[in-house]
């Protein structure tokens, strides 16, 4: 059997040939934050495939406005177990071009002590291509048991960001994965693309009233996670370009490194790379909770908790997407 903890990535060929095996789930990411997932996936998604949405499923919102939270363990283990992951289960991600969701739920599953999962390199970018099989059905999952089993040590908190910034002999590198205009304080990250700022200015106002700064945490190094990928068929590069790229951005072997983005999707994307086999002698990376979402940067303090109010609003959204499949299935 192939182990998912040494293998993070597995190639098309694998997942054709495994995917009637009975404990292989595949989950169907794909979508850029901006309401598309679900059509993208009605339209068409690998055989046997389950939807998640990355942003509404795999996500929060604090009561700050702070988005791209970690779901905390229980609500993350309800969302888990109503697609069929269970404790046992071998959890194949796909998504497409930059791998998106995918990442975002290898990194979570990780985080929650579930080791069998893996991304599909290429997604669907590359199946597609190689004119592998698609269909349009929704599998019903049977009833499964999900046990959240957290591991810190694969998330940066705030603290421990502080910690390293202050720490003149601290190996940890932190390395920024967004755009270089998002990096250079130029443009914030939203779900249709970069925003640039005003000329001359650091900061924008957004239409819900938050405040934007522009730029990147003191110390960080830049390498965007889309560098890692071939943009022909979206797979990751060969170790030896990875291990170039690596060197580029100022990384040295035995570094804790520490990934963040705008969303926590492109630094999930870098976390995956030097999994073991990709970037031999780095130590494996931690991705800081909630990216840059907040446009501040290390200040503050992360949270974990999540009110009775985003916990109403997120099983008022399990409804609403339960029906919305009721409807679709009535349609066919």
């Amino acid at each position: 059997m192939l182990v998912f903890l040494a293998h993070p990535l597995i190639e098309t060929s694998w997942l054709a040939a495994h995917l009637a095996d009975g404990d292989v789930r595949v989950v169907d990411t794909r979508g850029l934050g901006d309401g598309t997932s679900w059509l993208l996936y009605q339209q068409g998604h690998l055989p046997g495939a389950v939807h998640l949405d990355w942003q509404r499923d795999l996500s929060w919102t604090d009561e700050r406005g702070v988005g791209y939270l970690l779901l905390p363990p229980e609500p993350f283990a309800a969302v888990m177990e109503a697609v069929g992951i269970g404790n046992r289960t071998r959890v194949v991600a796909y998504a497409e071009t930059d791998h998106s969701g995918a990442a975002r739920l290898w990194w979570a599953l990780r985080f929650y002590g579930h080791e069998q999962v893996a991304v599909l390199n290429g997604g669907w970018t590359r199946w597609v291509a190689e004119g592998r099989p698609v269909n349009t059905e929704v599998p019903r999952p049977s009833p499964t048991r999900f046990t959240p089993r957290p591991r810190p040590h694969l998330l940066a908190v705030t603290s421990k960001i502080e910690q390293a910034l202050h720490d003149a002999d601290s190996r940890v590198h932190l390395v920024d994965t967004r755009p270089h205009e998002k990096y250079a304080g130029q443009a914030i990250w939203t779900p249709h693309g970069s925003l640039f700022l005003p000329p001359g200015q650091s900061w924008i106002a957004l239409p819900d009233g938050r405040v934007m700064r522009g730029g990147h945490i003191p110390g960080a190094a830049h390498l965007h996670a889309s560098r890692l990928l071939n943009p022909v068929d979206w797979t990751y590069l060969p170790v030896e370009s990875l291990q170039a790229l690596a060197r580029g951005a100022g990384l040295e072997p035995e570094q804790r490194v520490i990934t963040y983005c705008g969303s926590g999707i492109s630094a999930s994307a870098s976390a995956l790379c030097p999994a073991p086999g990709w970037l031999p002698g780095h130590r494996a990376l931690r991705r800081l909770l909630g990216g840059m979402g907040d446009g501040s940067g290390p200040s503050g303090r992360t949270r974990t908790g999540m009110t009775d109010e985003h916990w109403r609003k997120q099983r008022e959204l399990r409804i609403w997407r339960v029906g919305r499949l009721i409807e679709w299935l009535l349609r066919r």
